[in-house]
């Protein structure tokens, strides 16, 4: 028995026993790399993103026809066809539907309307330089930096029996306004007395009489239209054939710059054609532009830029054919280039510019709208053109250069285009 166990003792190895292993006592293996820990949170959170994107855009996608179903009619009275989209900077003052003054962006929205200042009705003229609003009866209104529309503690004396001279009322730099005596009576007439008025001190400085005046920018001064004679009473511009465009500034004598006959003349117009003046100055007053106007309507006319001495830098007739006289002009910021309304040759409503230098016009056709195109306002860097259409529920900014416009939803006929 001793025998058997101890040749059974001799045939063991330990090294022939399979070891076991105790997970207790042997070291785990390393964890994954951190990038591998994130794959898993990722893909979940991709996925939730895209079911949220799913939720909010495609229930709009399935209601929205195709575009190619899509069509003006269906899309309300009034729709224009799609344009290029409105991409301009800055502010834009302008008068409400309810006579009140308000602030939006040149596209019509993030409207602001400027509590405090009442209704100002629609006869509202900006500076040059977009510091002041003249309302009819003189009161000024400040643009602050902002910008922000506020009463300004101005000395001009108001009074029933004056009105400013629109549409240019500020003279010497914006310090001053000009205001016409003619009894609450807009229609004017050349024996109006005219007062050069200072904002800051309410010195009024008296400078004659006449038909249509815009202020001086550049001196204490006004740009005005007389008849030859104011010997027999109230004579109207519109019945007389020789009236003159004259510049009177305070202290210095006055200078005629051009005559209704010169003016009809250099537009190739009878010499002996009544006509209607009415003087545009621009932001520096070097120039001034001079629309000619039939006084008995129907075509024809034009218009001639003068200098302050009264010499022709450029003339711009009608269009041939018998086209209507231009719309009133406004001139850009930079004080280079004119723009006003027109029409093709086709009687279409377009946009023209004049540039300094430059020939020849640009021109560029406007949308055809159910109602007339108001007065126009620059960009403040002179490169596109704001015109409101349809009193004031569209507006179209056309590019300087020329070029399609674009149309937008206006809630008011435009004052002054702001930084």
């Amino acid at each position: 028995m001793d025998a058997l166990y101890r040749g059974h003792v001799a045939a063991f190895r330990r090294d022939e026993v399979p070891r076991r292993r105790f997970p207790a006592l042997d070291p785990e293996p390393p964890p994954p790399p951190w990038w591998k820990r994130l794959v898993w949170p990722a893909c979940v959170l991709a996925a939730a993103a895209l079911v949220v994107t799913a939720v909010r855009l495609l229930p709009p996608l399935l209601t929205r026809p195709p575009a190619a179903s899509r069509s003006p009619a269906a899309a309300g009275p009034g729709h224009r066809p799609a344009g290029p989209a409105v991409r301009a900077a800055g502010r834009v003052v302008f008068v409400t539907p309810s006579g009140s003054l308000a602030l939006a962006n040149p596209d019509g929205s993030h409207l602001a309307r400027a509590g405090g200042l009442g209704n100002v009705g629609d006869a509202v003229a900006a500076s040059p330089d977009d510091r002041y609003i003249s309302l009819l009866n003189g009161q000024v209104i400040r643009i602050s930096p902002g910008p922000a529309l506020a009463s300004f503690p101005g000395k001009v004396q108001l009074s029933s029996n004056t009105t400013v001279a629109l549409p240019d009322p500020f003279a010497d730099h914006g310090q001053a306004v000009v205001m016409l005596q003619d009894f609450g009576d807009p229609t004017y007439s050349s024996t109006n007395p005219i007062s050069v008025i200072s904002i800051a001190t309410g010195r009024s400085v008296a400078l004659g009489s006449g038909d249509q005046v815009a202020g001086d920018p550049a001196a204490d001064g006004v740009f005005t239209t007389v008849t030859a004679s104011l010997t027999t009473g109230a004579v109207s511009l519109e019945t007389s054939p020789d009236a003159t465009v004259v510049l009177r500034d305070a202290g210095r004598r006055p200078v005629p710059l051009a005559t209704a006959s010169e003016l009809t003349g250099d537009l190739g117009l009878s010499r002996r054609l009544a006509v209607s003046l009415a003087v545009y100055p621009s932001p520096s007053g070097a120039e001034a532009a001079v629309t000619v106007r039939p006084a008995a309507g129907g075509p024809g006319g034009g218009m001639g830029i003068l200098t302050r001495s009264g010499r022709a830098v450029a003339r711009l007739p009608a269009r041939a054919g018998g086209g209507p006289a231009p719309g009133a002009p406004v001139w850009s910021p930079s004080g280079k280039s004119l723009a006003y309304l027109s029409t093709s040759s086709g009687g279409a409503p377009q946009l023209s510019v004049w540039s300094a230098g430059r020939r020849p016009l640009v021109s560029s056709q406007l949308p055809a709208s159910a109602g007339r195109y108001g007065e126009c306002v620059w960009a403040p860097d002179s490169t596109s053109v704001l015109c409101p259409a349809a009193g004031g529920s569209e507006w179209v900014i056309t590019p300087a250069a020329g070029g399609k416009p674009a149309v937008a939803a206006g809630p008011g006929l435009p004052v002054a285009w702001l930084r």
